[in-house]
C-alpha cells in the first residue's frame, strides 16, 4: 500500500493549491485525485465565468508563478452599483477587487501541479472511490492501494468524502450569459470590457453583471422566471422591474452565449475522515462573501493540520464562517425590495439552518 501524507480530493482552484502549498511545505509526495483535467479554458463558453477576488490575490498567485495577464485580469474595482431595497440603483464603495477568468485560473495552476514532481496525479472517476470511513483508496490507472494520514476534501459540491450535506429544498441556480472578444459585434462594447460588478434584486432572485477587458457576463440567480425562459423573456423581466440598467451600453442577451444553469445556492457539508475546504465545505452565495478567495485561503493553511486538535479547531472556525456568512445573507434578504416573496422566503428558511 502507498503511503501518503496528504491526499486530495478534486482539481479545482482550492484542490490545485492545496496540493502544491502542501507540496511546497515538504509534506511530499503528495496525492492528487481527479476524474478528469480541468476543461480547457478556451472551450466555447467554458472559459469566460468571471470571478471578483481580492486585490491580494494577485500576489499569491504570482508566488506560484501565475501572472494576473494569464488569468485575464486587468484594471481593479471599489465600487459597485447596486439596486437592492428600492428601485433606485447607487454606487456604494468595497475592497478593492479585480475581475479573473476562472478557467483560466483552473488551467494555469494545472499547468503548475504537473510540473510538480512531489504531486502524484491520479485520474479517473474510480480514483475517487475511498475505500471504506478512512482516508483510503485505490488508484484506478494500476490498481494499487493507498493510504493517506490527511485526506483534503477540495470536491466543490459534491463533498465526495462527505457524511452529511445540507442541501436547499428548493435550490438556486445561476443561468450565465456571456459575450467574449471573438463574439462580441462591433462598435460600442469595447468601452464597457472594464465594468465594474452590478448586481439589481427581482421577485424571485438576483441578476448581475461583471467584466474583464475581453469578456462580460450577466448571470441570473435565483429560481423560476429569474433564470428559465429565453434570452427576450430575461430581457423584458429586467425591463419590468426597472433593473434593465444592468446591461446599460451592451447588445441584447440574445447576442451573448447562454450555458446551462449551475447550482449557486448556500450549501455546506460535513465530514468524519476528511478536512473538508471550500465549496465542499461551505459553498457561499455570492451574495455575502467571495467563495473562491475564501476556499483558497483555507488551502494554504489545511496541510499543517498534523494533529486531530489543530483539525478540529479549524472546523470550529470554519462552523464560525458559516454561522457568519448566514447572517450576512439573511440581512441581505431582509433589506431585500422582494425579501417577502415566496422564494426569498423559503431560501430564507432554509439560511437561517446554517446558523445552527
Amino acid at each position: 500500500m502507498k503511503h501518503y501524507r496528504v491526499a486530495v480530493l478534486g482539481n479545482g482552484p482550492v484542490g490545485i493549491l492545496a496540493a502544491l502549498h502542501a507540496a511546497r511545505q515538504g509534506h511530499g509526495p503528495v496525492l492528487l485525485l481527479a476524474a478528469e483535467p480541468p476543461p480547457n479554458a478556451d472551450a466555447e463558453g467554458g472559459g469566460y465565468r468571471i470571478e471578483a477576488v481580492p486585490v491580494s490575490l494577485l500576489a499569491l498567485l504570482l508566488e506560484y508563478g501565475i501572472h494576473p495577464h494569464l488569468i485575464g485580469a486587468g484594471q481593479t474595482h471599489a465600487v459597485r452599483q447596486i439596486q437592492w431595497d428600492s428601485k433606485a440603483s447607487m454606487s456604494l464603495p468595497t475592497p478593492r477587487t479585480v475581475h479573473i477568468h476562472r478557467p483560466a485560473l483552473e488551467q494555469a495552476l494545472w499547468q503548475k501541479l504537473l510540473q510538480q514532481p512531489r504531486i502524484h496525479l491520479h485520474l479517473g472517476e474510480q480514483s475517487l472511490q475511498l475505500h471504506d470511513a478512512g482516508a483510503n483508496g485505490l488508484d484506478g490507472g494500476n490498481g494499487k492501494d493507498w493510504h493517506a494520514d490527511l485526506l483534503i476534501d477540495a470536491s466543490g459540491r459534491a463533498a465526495r468524502s462527505a457524511s452529511n450535506i445540507d442541501k436547499s429544498p428548493h435550490p438556486w441556480v445561476a443561468r450565465l450569459f456571456t459575450l467574449a472578444g471573438n463574439t462580441r459585434p462591433s462598435g460600442s462594447f469595447q468601452s464597457h470590457f472594464h465594468s465594474h460588478f452590478k448586481v439589481a434584486a427581482l421577485p424571485e432572485g438576483y441578476v448581475y453583471s461583471l467584466a474583464t477587458p475581453e469578456v462580460q457576463n450577466v448571470v441570473f440567480v435565483g429560481r423560476g422566471k429569474a433564470v428559465k425562459g429565453s434570452a427576450d423573456e430575461l430581457q423584458q423581466l429586467l425591463q419590468s422591474t426597472q433593473t434593465d440598467w444592468v446591461l446599460q451600453g451592451l447588445p441584447t442577451l440574445v447576442e451573448f452565449h447562454s450555458d446551462m444553469a449551475y447550482p449557486v445556492s448556500l450549501q455546506w457539508a460535513t465530514s468524519e475522515r476528511s478536512v473538508l475546504i471550500g465549496d465542499a465545505a461551505l459553498a457561499r452565495d455570492i451574495l455575502s462573501s467571495q467563495g473562491l478567495s475564501c476556499g483558497l485561503s483555507e488551502a494554504l493553511c489545511v496541510a499543517e493540520l498534523g494533529t486531530l486538535q489543530a483539525r478540529a479547531n479549524f472546523q470550529q472556525r470554519q462552523t464560525q464562517q458559516r454561522q457568519l456568512h448566514a447572517t450576512a445573507l439573511l440581512n441581505q434578504i431582509r433589506s431585500c425590495l422582494y425579501g417577502m416573496e415566496t422564494a426569498w422566503q423559503d431560501y430564507a428558511q432554509f439560511i437561517m439552518r446554517a446558523r445552527t
